[in-house]
């Protein structure tokens, strides 16, 4: 694809918005679900390119530790918004039925979580992965969408026995043999193992995708009472995210560097990787190409809904319009994929 110049990117930004004039800066707290990677440069761009200040934000951007924790962190107020698995905050939501929270952009059009195992464990699919040890950091979201993907799969969780283990010794402990297989976000588990030399035969994935799950994944959350009185600072967040999102698209090698200055030890050829495989697999789907970003089909989001609901066993189906809106997206001709 062709890269467009930063600069001329912004400058679109600047004029759909307003004239670019000094004007006062709102503070917006954000927090990740992960580490630094290079499709969080999604975030981090607008940061340094100066779209977020152009359109009157200061926005801080904080490394997560898995969508469990930065759902509670945005619920608790620590943060104003953060990115998290939507499953995460759906499971959040109804535990914790006074701390709802609300995404507001679908960045994921298909979940990206998922199984790893080495190609010569004799994991080939589900069935296979009873009696078996797993690991997983606790609040990831691969691990709190386990049990719906066990129901689909006809899996007795009792017979599965799973560690909690801290991220960076996740893909260690799989390589090492203490665990039979790990959970985690496909892309960012796939390219930690490329990252680590290991010949990309040695593993196997098991996508949820591929075996039932056919859900939502990644999304910006936000407490609705911040929403409703911030109305602009949240629609003009989404706005730089979109021109950060088209910039890990038309220029990789801009969106790594922005990530490489928050994480210096970063292998740039891991992360340009790392953005082409994440949007390959979860962001560009066909509906999203045609549309836009967070083209959200509420009766497919509600059947989504209804069966999480019964995968996790939640207390009551939630309803589409109470998990997302798009009531602070900007205009869809903003959220239009670059070529």
């Amino acid at each position: 694809m062709r890269a467009l110049p930063n600069v001329l990117i912004a400058a679109a930004v600047c004029a759909v918005v307003a004239p670019c004039s000094a004007q006062a800066q709102t503070n917006v707290r954000f927090l990740l679900d992960w580490a630094f990677q290079g499709q969080q440069a999604a975030f981090t761009v607008p940061v340094d390119d100066g779209t977020f200040r152009k359109l009157g934000l200061n926005v801080t951007v904080d490394r997560g530790n898995g969508s469990g924790d930065t759902v509670t962190k945005v619920a608790a107020g620590a943060y104003d918004l953060g990115y998290a698995d939507l499953n995460a905050m759906i499971r959040f939501n109804d535990q914790h039925p006074g701390q709802r929270l609300i995404a507001v952009l679908i960045a994921h059009d298909k979940g990206t979580t998922g199984l790893a195992t080495k190609a010569n464990s004799g994991i080939k699919a589900p069935a296979d992965l009873v009696g078996k040890k797993l690991a997983s950091p606790q609040g990831d979201a691969s691990r709190q969408l386990f049990p719906l993907f066990a129901k689909v799969n006809g899996l007795d969780e009792s017979r599965i026995n799973w560690i909690n283990v801290s991220p960076e010794l996740r893909e260690t402990l799989l390589l090492r043999g203490e665990v039979d297989a790990i959970s985690g976000d496909v892309p960012t588990v796939t390219l930690n193992m490329r990252a680590l030399n290991i010949p990309e035969g040695d593993i196997r994935i098991l996508p949820y995708s591929e075996f039932g799950l056919q859900v939502y994944g990644k999304a910006i959350i936000v407490k609705p009472d911040y929403a409703r009185n911030n109305p602009d600072v949240v629609r003009n967040f989404i706005r730089g995210v979109a021109h950060g999102m088209n910039v890990l698209i038309t220029d990789p090698e801009a969106a790594v560097t922005s990530v490489h200055k928050r994480d210096p030890l970063l292998k740039r050829d891991i992360e340009k990787a790392r953005i082409k495989v994440t949007f390959d697999y979860g962001v560009l789907t066909p509906n999203v190409v045609a549309n836009g970003y967070s083209n959200i089909d509420p009766a497919k989001l509600q059947q989504t809904l209804k069966d999480i609901a019964e995968g996790l066993q939640l207390k009551a189906v939630p309803a589409a319009n109470e998990t997302y809106t798009d009531s602070y997206l900007p205009p869809r001709s903003e959220l239009k994929v670059a070529k």
